[in-house]
């Protein structure tokens, strides 16, 4: 899988548990995959929480059958994950 695009929609900062939420459409040369994404803020500086969102979102792509197997690899645009 190459990604070629990430967007993220959807952003919510849910204060009473200190987690992150987000939908993360991922588009590659397989199709589109959608990503329900949550990540622990834990003291986050606001300047991390988009990257900490696109690694969570590649986390659960990685976790997939296909790719936890070894039989597909993910590979990611250069710049995106920046």
């Amino acid at each position: 899988m190459y990604i070629t695009q990430i967007d993220i929609a959807g952003l919510h900062i849910e204060h009473h548990d200190s987690d992150m939420r987000a939908h993360v459409a991922v588009l590659s040369d397989m199709g589109r995959i959608l990503v329900d994404c949550r990540v622990p803020l834990d003291d986050m500086a606001p300047e991390n929480r988009r990257s900490a969102v696109l690694h969570e979102a590649i986390r659960q792509l990685r976790r997939m059958p296909e790719f936890r197997s070894g039989k597909r690899e993910i590979r990611v645009a250069e710049g995106l994950l920046a």
